[in-house]
């Protein structure tokens, strides 16, 4: 399916502030289920110097350079992508014993999923809440993931928050209620306290025609066998060809879609609006 995205993010300054240099993950993703055709970033005011690299985890990042004070900083993304995943389930984990948890990958494998499987941050409240969803499903790997999706959707009271970091996973779970951030950020706190490698995941979900877009966060889970796979427990789902992957991090932080500063005596506002629509394939 050719979709496309318009990504539009409008900060006003009270008065005129100057600008640190600011990266931006507005670029979306190539992935084995997602093709990038095209992609327009308009900036204003208009950087000194734009710098596009891609980052440790194989995102794409510009780095923008600002000189001119200015009173608003404005960006419009615009994107083709074509994904491709219609059965999310078409997989199969290999070697068989990784059916059921605890999943021991191989030496190599544990080496090039270090930073997936950070357990800083998860307490014992979380692992308690783990090991009940686990025991639930019997251990096994699959069905644990589709619960814990499961109950946190039909368990947590979902809330908008357009801005901020992720909060912390045993708040979200005592308080039970969260953004799509923040339940994204107790999934992977649960897996990882069970050894499953997880990312975080920035992109959009298309949802209803009538339902307001915004962007979406949701998680990836490394399974051998199937590689990296993403379950969005705000949707209680698996990611597939509705899922757009703009960046991925083993640190929710590191892909804000607008990171910087400014300095200056002034209040500052932001106004975002994101847009996803079908398009024709015509190649």
């Amino acid at each position: 399916m050719l979709y496309r995205v318009r990504h539009q993010l409008n900060y006003t300054y009270s008065s005129a502030v100057t600008l640190s240099p600011h990266r931006i993950y507005l670029q979306p993703r190539s992935t084995a289920f997602q093709s990038l055709k095209s992609t327009k970033i308009q900036i204003l005011p208009e950087p000194d110097k734009t710098v596009q690299i891609s980052d440790t985890e194989g995102n794409t990042q510009h780095l923008l350079f600002f000189s001119v004070p200015t009173n608003q900083l404005q960006f419009i993304a615009e994107s083709e992508v074509e994904t491709s995943l219609s059965n999310p389930f078409d997989f199969i984990l290999y070697p068989f014993e990784f059916q059921k948890l605890p999943i021991k990958y191989s030496q190599e494998e544990r080496k090039l999923l270090t930073p997936y499987l950070e357990k800083e941050g998860i307490t014992p409240s979380v692992e308690q809440f783990t090991k009940l969803i686990a025991t639930e499903s019997r251990w096994d790997t699959l069905q644990f993931l589709i619960r814990l999706n499961e109950f946190i959707n039909e368990e947590f009271n979902y809330e908008i928050r357009e801005t901020g970091f992720p909060q912390e996973p045993d708040y979200t779970l005592q308080n039970r209620k969260g953004s799509c951030r923040d339940y994204a950020s107790l999934y992977m706190a649960c897996c990882r306290s069970l050894g499953l490698a997880s990312r975080f995941v920035s992109g959009y979900y298309i949802g209803s025609s009538d339902a307001p877009q915004y962007l979406h966060a949701w998680a990836e889970v490394y399974l051998p066998g199937a590689g990296w796979r993403g379950f969005d427990p705000t949707q209680n789902c698996l990611a597939a060809e509705s899922h757009l992957v703009l960046a991925v991090s083993a640190s929710p932080e590191m892909i804000s879609p607008v990171h910087g500063k400014y300095t200056g005596q002034a209040e500052s506002s932001l106004e975002a609006t994101v847009t996803v629509t079908p398009a024709e394939i015509l190649y």
